[in-house]
């Protein structure tokens, strides 16, 4: 019997023969998690990400679980993070400013 599967982003029912979905914020952390700036594919990443509901959990995870090397190498992405963080507190949508809160 297939179970709905909630923990670390993950959206699909599980069953043998899929693989489980991920939320788009948790897709977008992958992202950021990369060498690769998250907003040269996607101009919006950054406003996009600020209008979705925080995964804490999985954001924290993610991070606590790169090695100081792994972290220097994503470095700029997280330093985007964090100046965008910065930068959606100063708007008047008031789901990116409460989302913006809970990124640091």
């Amino acid at each position: 019997m297939a179970q709905t599967e909630k923990k670390g982003g993950l959206l699909r029912k599980s069953s043998a023969s899929k693989k489980p979905l991920k939320e788009k914020v948790v897709l977008m952390y992958d992202e950021i998690s990369t060498t690769e700036d998250p907003s040269k594919c996607n101009p919006r990443f950054w406003e996009e990400l600020f209008l979705m509901k925080v995964n804490l959990e999985y954001l924290e995870g993610k991070l606590e679980a790169l090695d100081g090397e792994e972290l220097m190498k994503i470095k700029d992405n997280i330093n985007c993070l964090f100046q965008h963080c910065i930068q959606a507190l100063g708007e008047e949508h008031p789901i990116r400013v409460v989302n913006a809160l809970q990124v640091p």
